[in-house]
């Protein structure tokens, strides 16, 4: 009897999540851009020269709205990117106003937390809203637009976007970091529990002023979801907006994907403990069910045949419904590798779904994990480092 209840909850899951995905689909709306233009400063925390990086810097030159400026801060100005920025400084002098700031080495949290603190201090007090983004995004040029929208326009504390990760070839990791990620860029959205992603956020600038954010990731691994917990404490809601999916180039091998994706939820189990633990049922029931499922067939139940194809069903469908989400929201130029996510994900679900898994359950054990080639060491909510890339 409790076999059953597993099998009826894991089609309902299904049901659920398919219910979820059309339900974006069908409100999804692409938006007009503010009417209000406040002053915006975007803050990236930046490290090392990617083929995208150029094509990133030049996007954010590119955005259609009238009174921004970009802060970058790095930990040294030995960092190969140094120069792009120091050219891009001086071609968009008198034009958009550009900051450099030396962060320095991080000892007592992340790095990239430790880059942003530093862009913090460069705030001006005309800055009425101040926007993050990471490095790894190509962000169209109405991106600030849109993301400042529910901030400026709507009363909004925090807005985020997320991103929709594109492989940068066919090699399996990359489709399988690129499939995965589907599951989150296309959830149903609400302001009760939507979680900012750091790539992609606008934030006001009183809102910034209470919750004290320098206090906030003093000692913190994790930018976006303890910059999530302080709006939450102080009661301000985070708007997401459906039509604001960025493209994010997916490039990993084998290792570089599963640390990637084990620190993903190691980070979320510490600072986020109930999306955690729904990301789990998520994970963790399909697999018992599949068990269930597969030995009641052994048995000769063919019944449970049921259950299997019905979930392979939803999925397909579900993958349906997010090509036309990828149709609609992604430029042209995406769309391919978008499209080839998906074919990929038809057939090689249960080989995505074991690399998720597992990336899962390895986040439930340890307080270590690697990012861009720092080792960190967790001590509950707080963040030291351990070992830099080359360091004995």
């Amino acid at each position: 009897m409790i076999d059953l209840w597993v099998l009826a909850a894991w089609l309902l899951t299904d049901v659920l999540a398919t219910c979820g995905v059309w339900h974006y689909r069908r409100n999804v709306a692409m938006i007009a851009p503010s009417p209000q233009t406040p002053k915006v400063a975007v803050l990236t925390a930046i490290k090392g020269v990617s083929e995208t990086t150029p094509r990133f810097l030049d996007a954010l030159c590119r955005q259609q709205y009238p009174g921004y400026r970009l802060v970058f801060a790095l930990e040294s100005s030995s960092d190969p990117v140094f120069p792009l920025l120091e050219a891009m400084q001086q071609r968009l002098m008198g034009s958009i106003p550009v900051d450099i700031v030396i962060a320095g080495q991080a000892t007592q949290r992340a790095q990239k937390v430790h880059n942003l603190l530093a862009a913090l201090r460069t705030l001006q007090a005309d800055d009425r809203i101040v926007a993050f983004a990471d490095a790894d995004i190509l962000p169209d040029e109405g991106w600030l637009s849109h993301l400042v929208r529910p901030v400026a326009h709507d009363g909004f504390a925090a807005s985020t976007g997320y991103r929709w990760q594109l492989p940068t070839d066919r090699r399996w990791p990359n489709l399988i970091a690129a499939a995965a990620d589907l599951s989150i860029a296309t959830a149903v959205r609400s302001a009760r529990w939507n979680v900012c992603w750091g790539g992609s956020v606008a934030l006001d600038r009183a809102a910034l002023n209470q919750i004290d954010l320098p206090r906030v990731w003093n000692r913190a691994a994790s930018d976006d979801l303890t910059l999530t917990a302080a709006l939450r404490a102080h009661g301000s809601r985070i708007n997401a907006p459906l039509h604001l999916l960025v493209p994010s180039p997916a490039a990993y091998d084998w290792s570089r994907l599963f640390s990637f994706a084990r620190r993903q939820y190691l980070l979320v189990r510490i600072y986020s403990p109930g999306h955690w633990l729904l990301a789990g049922w998520t994970l963790c029931l399909p697999a018992v069910a599949m068990t269930i499922a597969i030995r009641e067939i052994c048995g000769g139940r063919w019944w449970a045949w049921s259950f299997i194809l019905g979930s392979v069903a939803l999925l397909q469908v579900r993958l349906l419904i997010r090509r036309r989400i990828a149709d609609l929201l992604l430029p042209q130029a995406a769309i391919p590798a978008a499209r080839a996510t998906l074919t990929f994900a038809r057939w090689a679900w249960p080989l995505i779904h074991v690399v998720h898994l597992g990336a899962f359950l390895a986040s439930a054990v340890g307080q270590r994990f690697t990012w861009a080639g720092i080792r960190y060491r967790l001590n509950g909510r707080s963040a030291s480092v351990e070992r830099r890339a080359g360091e004995a």
